[in-house]
This record gives structure tokens, C-alpha cells and sequence, in this order.
């Protein structure tokens, strides 16, 4: 079983920063994340996570529960309602079914008041004891076990947990423990984790540890390792990797570890490390931003798979150097998918265009020119393009470029290269880079050329005026023309467009 959250996840956790683009596949690991975007309000989020979540048969209910909740957050009514009275419907005897009927009634969406009077007390009472926590904790804590211990909702019971939070007594943090240890709710269990791993005393850390070394489930062993991340200390995660002999488990630790930037504990481990793992060190050698050590294992290895995740890990890498590097090491690849490695790590990391122009002019190989062309043209590179095209000699080439000048609404780019060069004026792709563009064109410019050019240039510029939807300007061409068959081609062209536009060209020539 997988048991790995992506790092990135824990990363915007740690920092503080959106965590609405992220996903993954494992639904027990969505459930979690969409927990947390709960806690930081990212609605929309948290329901993309529950519906990867709800995959899992015991996990759906629970779920379309809390799918449905964030949907209210976000005054998605009419969704929120469908998704509990599915919930109700096809999972009656769950007790999710009750909290459903709760959260219904709560907005006004149910009708069975009566019934949900101890689940709305149950409520009000939680409420109550929020407020009591802010000034008075100790008196609270009691009634606060008591309702985590006899409540029968998931829902109250984890804002139960969320309360025991606010606490900084030494006695929560024995209670959270005793809860972990007894409880057999993973989503409660992860939540008591989360709450005691915030303390960032030693007290919550040892007990962490001490639940970590006496349970064998790995789901609960990987949220006390993500638990880690809060503390300043890494001291426990570097222990926790020497010991741990479970892949998955060794693999999130090193994640971990580089998410703290500990590069030193990654490297001693490294030169032994092997398969999935070697290339774990890479990347988190990477988060860590340890170019340096990359550099050398880039240098040094032989194997060409390592060798490329160690140069795909320097995308994550801050480094005035970088670009120089990465240009050297193109320059001496003999392999084209390193190559392609580089290319992309190039891209991803902002490199001048400039660099890329000069791999190009240095570059034999066509298919290997296009493929830095293609990495210019994701960067909307217009003036590296520009040089490009200027030097190319490939005629394919050259039309991709000018395709994806209209793609970027590059005219004035454009226009320059008929300036330059009038004969551009003859080839389909111009007219079409001219259709794909969003600005408007100019039109005395089209019809000039659609006067002058041949077959080929007639089709080519009605059909960018078709892409643009400019039937006034066909509409033109179509009463200026007197050839009969160029004529019909016309007719053609505006009926797809606009049929009534035709008919009022051909009632008033």
C-alpha cells in the first residue's frame, strides 16, 4: 500500500501557502489532505480531496459528508443537499447518515427538528465550550473529554480534538496520547496526532516517538512523521530513518528531511542507499537546495536513470550558477533524453531565453533544434524566437515559429518578418499565426493580399478571417471579387459563419 503524501502537500503546509491545486490518488491520503484544507479554508479544495477520498468504500460516507459541508462554506446549496440526501439514502445505517440530517436541518434543508434536538444540543454545547476554553481552560477540559468520550458524531468529536488544541497544559498532551494509543478511528487518531505534534514541547515529541516505535500501522506511523515537520528539531526524523526498515516509511522520512533542508543527514545516507530511495535523496536534496551535491553526483554517476533524476532534482534548486551548469552538461550529453532533462529544467526554472538560443545555433541535430524551439515557445520567448527564426533554415521550423507568434498575439512580431521579408507573405502559415491571434487585424493588409496573391494566399487569408469570425471583411471580398469561382469559395466560407450575413450580401451586391 502506498503511504506516501507528496511532498509538496507538507510543504504548503509548512509555509502557509495555497494547497487548492494539489492532489493525489490514494483516497486515505486525500482524506487527510482534505482535512487540512478544511482547517485553512480552502473549501473547494478540501471537495476535490473528498471525492478522491470517498473511492474508498469505508471512507465515502464520511466523505460525501464533508464534501457537502465545504460546499455550504461556499453557499453551495442545492449541491450540498444533494450530496446528503445521497448520503442518507444510500448509507441509512451510518452514522454519518445522522450527521447528514444534522447539517441539513442546520440550513434549513431538513424538516425533522425533533428528532436532531440532542445532535443540535450536542452542538451548542461544543460552541459553549469553545468559548470557555479562550478564558478559562481548565475549567473546560473536563466537559471536553466527556463529550469526546460519549459523543457518537465523527463531526463533534473531531471539533473536540480541535479544542483540546487550543490547550498548552502538559496534562492534554497525556490525554492525547492515551487517545491515539486507545482509538481506532484513523481520522480521529490523525487528528489527536496533528494536535499533539503542534505542542513542539519534548514532552509531545517523546510521546510521539513512543507511539511511533509501539504501533506497526503504517498509515498512523506516516501522519507522526508528518506530525515531525512542525518541530524545529529534525533529531527525531534522522533517528527515526536509521532505524526504519519499511520502504515506504524510509522513503517519507527522507521526503521529510529535505523538506527541513536537512541536506547533511541525506547525504550520509546516500552512497548507500539504493533503487526508489537513491532517487528520493535526489529529490529532497533538491527541496533542501543542496545544488552543490547534486552537481557532483550529476558529474560522477554512470547509471543514466539516477543520472537524470539528479539533474530533473535541480528544478527545485536556487542557484546563481545554475544556468551555466545546466548549459555546460547540455553541451556535453550524448543522450537525448538527458537532453530532454535539461531542456525542461531549463524551463522550470526561468532560464534566460538567450541560453536556449545559444543551444540551438550549437545544436546539429533538427530534431533536437525543435525540441529547444518548442521550449522557447512554452516560455513566450518572442524576441529569443525572433533570433531563431532569423537564422533557421529549416522550413518546418520556421512555420512553427510563426504558428506560435499568432498563439502569443505576437502581430507586431509578425509584421516585422513581412517587412523583413515579403515572400513570408506567401506561405499559409503567416495567415494562420494571423487567425490564432486575438488581436484584431488589419484588414486593409488582408484584403490587399487576398487581391494580389494566388490560390493558395486566397484560401489562406480566408480562412484567418473565418478564425476571427470577420464576415464584414468576407462580406467585402465577396462584392469586390468578379472571378466566379473564387466567388462560390467565398459564398462557402461566410455560410459557415454567418448564414443571414450571406443572404443580405447577396439581396443588396
Amino acid at each position: 500500500m502506498k503511504t506516501k503524501l507528496p511532498m509538496l502537500i507538507v510543504m504548503l503546509s509548512l509555509f502557509g501557502l495555497s494547497q487548492a491545486e494539489l492532489f493525489t490518488d490514494d483516497p486515505k491520503e486525500a482524506y487527510d489532505h482534505g482535512h487540512t484544507t478544511m482547517q485553512s479554508k480552502e473549501w473547494a479544495a478540501a471537495i476535490e480531496a473528498f471525492k478522491v477520498a470517498a473511492k474508498a468504500e469505508r471512507l465515502t460516507a464520511a466523505s460525501m459528508y464533508w464534501q457537502a459541508y465545504s460546499h455550504y462554506q461556499l453557499r453551495q446549496r442545492v449541491q450540498a443537499k444533494r450530496l446528503l440526501e445521497k448520503l442518507i439514502r444510500q448509507h441509512q445505517d451510518s452514522q454519518w447518515a445522522d450527521d447528514a440530517r444534522v447539517l441539513l436541518f442546520e440550513h434549513g434543508d431538513g424538516d425533522e427538528v425533533i428528532t436532531h434536538q440532542e445532535a443540535m444540543d450536542e452542538e451548542l454545547k461544543l460552541f459553549t465550550l469553545q468559548q470557555i476554553m479562550f478564558n478559562d481552560p481548565q475549567k473546560a477540559l473536563p466537559k471536553v473529554y466527556e463529550m469526546l468520550e460519549k459523543s457518537q458524531s465523527e463531526r463533534v468529536k473531531m471539533n473536540a480534538i480541535q479544542l483540546l488544541g487550543l490547550s498548552d497544559q502538559e496534562v492534554v498532551a497525556d490525554y492525547l496520547y492515551r487517545f491515539i494509543e486507545a482509538e481506532k478511528d484513523p481520522g480521529l487518531q490523525h487528528q489527536a496526532i496533528q494536535m499533539l505534534s503542534l505542542r513542539d514541547s519534548k514532552n509531545s515529541r517523546d510521546k510521539l516517538l513512543r507511539l511511533y516505535e509501539k504501533s506497526s500501522d503504517i498509515e498512523l506511523k506516516s501522519a507522526i512523521i508528518q506530525g515531525f515537520i512542525h518541530h524545529d528539531d529534525s533529531t527525531q526524523l534522522i533517528q527515526l530513518l536509521n532505524k526504519e526498515q519499511h520502504p515506504d516509511l524510509k522513503m517519507y522520512l527522507i521526503q521529510m528531511l529535505g523538506i527541513k533542508g536537512e541536506a547533511a543527514a541525506l547525504k550520509n545516507i546516500y552512497p548507500q542507499a539504493k533503487g526508489d530511495q537513491k532517487r528520493a535523496i535526489l529529490e529532497a536534496l533538491g527541496l533542501s537546495g543542496d545544488a552543490s551535491y547534486l552537481y557532483a553526483v550529476i558529474d560522477a554517476e554512470t547509471n543514466p536513470e539516477i543520472r537524470q533524476q539528479a539533474i530533473h532534482a535541480l528544478i527545485m534548486v536556487d542557484d546563481e550558477g545554475l544556468g551555466t551548469y545546466l548549459t555546460d552538461l547540455y553541451q556535453k550529453a550524448v543522450d537525448n533524453e538527458e537532453k530532454d532533462v535539461i531542456a525542461q529544467v531549463l524551463l522550470a526554472t526561468d532560464a534566460d531565453p538567450q541560453t536556449i538560443v545559444s543551444l540551438i545555433e550549437q545544436e546539429s541535430a533538427a530534431e533536437r533544434r525543435q525540441a529547444l524551439v518548442s521550449t522557447l515557445m512554452v516560455m513566450d520567448a518572442v524576441d529569443a524566437l525572433r533570433t531563431v527564426y532569423a537564422k533557421e533554415t529549416d522550413q518546418q521550423t520556421k512555420a512553427a515559429i510563426i504558428r506560435q507568434f499568432g498563439i502569443m498575439d505576437a502581430t507586431d512580431a509578425l509584421m516585422d518578418l513581412y517587412q523583413d521579408d515579403p515572400q513570408v507573405a506567401e506561405e499559409a502559415a503567416f495567415y494562420e499565426a494571423l487567425g490564432l491571434s486575438s488581436e484584431a487585424l488589419n484588414i486593409d493588409f488582408l484584403l490587399d493580399r487576398f487581391k494580389a496573391g494566388d490560390h493558395t494566399v486566397k484560401q489562406a487569408v480566408l480562412n484567418a478571417l473565418m478564425m476571427q469570425d470577420n464576415v464584414d471583411a468576407m462580406v467585402k471580398l465577396l462584392k469586390a471579387e468578379t472571378d466566379h469561382e473564387v466567388k462560390k469559395q467565398i459564398i462557402q466560407m461566410i455560410s459557415v459563419t454567418d448564414a443571414d450575413a450571406l443572404l443580405d450580401a447577396i439581396e443588396n451586391p
